[in-house]
């Protein structure tokens, strides 16, 4: 019997810290942005890079990775991007859902949708 994994979806701004808000974008990366783990409060310290870094990779297993993938929505970006880890307290698989622009003809913005979480290790 398979076992049935359970992920919920959190908005940018439920699970982040750091995030500008402006006319033209939404919760876009200036730099660095803190992430908070749902399910054991841990904080993580993002650079824009680790999203740069990230795309296109992914550190889940087959099974794993297409049940995210089935659950992350299209965004109308230029460049859509995830950012899969686990937690380094409770190990919940977390798929962080970016969008990638490119602004001017060198730099690339980060506007962060959501984050996937799926269920962690009880933390005593």
């Amino acid at each position: 019997m398979a076992h049935k994994i359970s992920i919920d979806h959190f908005e940018a701004r439920a699970v982040f810290r750091g995030l500008l808000d402006g006319d033209d974008y939404r919760n876009r990366v200036a730099g660095a942005c803190v992430y908070r783990c749902p399910r054991c409060d841990h904080r993580i310290r993002f650079r824009w890079r680790s999203f740069y870094q990230a795309r296109d990779r992914s550190i889940f297993r087959r099974t794993l990775r297409r049940i995210f993938d089935e659950l992350t929505p299209s965004l109308a970006a230029d460049e859509q991007g995830c950012l899969d880890f686990r937690c380094p307290t409770c190990a919940a698989p977390t798929r962080i859902i970016f969008s990638a622009c490119a602004s001017a003809k060198v730099a690339v913005r980060f506007e962060l949708y959501a984050a996937l979480v799926g269920e962690g290790k009880p933390t005593p």
